[in-house]
């Protein structure tokens, strides 16, 4: 039983990886206090773990169908997320949030018209609220 994993899927998880490794580095070489580190290392960590889950399971795969060209897919998701970024200091983590999340989920296939930002309003007033109780200084918001 051998999988198939495209190159364009793998070179996604590895720039994340090498970007949450740099971030990560970057956060321990500053401090390593709890206030520096109470995001950054379970981020990390849980990237890992999830991107470690998905080359298993992609390998675990069977060869029955050919594997979906994503390439452009990847490249759009992985543009809005340093989209997403960059917004996170100009319109805030509120709407940077839930307009990622938004665009996260149609790229991905949703369809409804309803369903994708009610989804991306209950994810980001929940991250807002969840984040805004561990962070001990204000979160940059423009609505939340």
């Amino acid at each position: 039983m051998s999988g198939r994993f495209p190159a364009s899927h793998a070179a996604f998880l590895g720039i994340a990886l090498a970007i949450t490794g740099f971030i990560l580095w970057s956060a321990l070489s500053a401090s390593t206090s709890l206030n520096n580190l109470i995001v950054v290392a379970p981020a990390a960590l849980l990237l890992g773990i999830l991107a470690l889950c998905i080359v298993v399971a992609a390998l675990r795969k069977q060869d029955a169908e050919p594997a979906p060209a994503g390439a452009l897919g990847d490249l759009v998701l992985l543009a809005g997320f340093g989209i997403f970024c960059y917004a996170l200091t100009h319109v805030g983590f509120d709407v940077a949030t839930f307009v990622f999340v938004w665009a996260g989920i149609v790229v991905s296939g949703g369809r409804s018209l309803w369903v994708p930002p009610l989804y991306a309003a209950v994810f980001s007033l929940a991250l807002v609220k969840g984040f805004g109780s561990l962070f001990p200084y204000p979160m940059l918001t423009l609505v939340l």
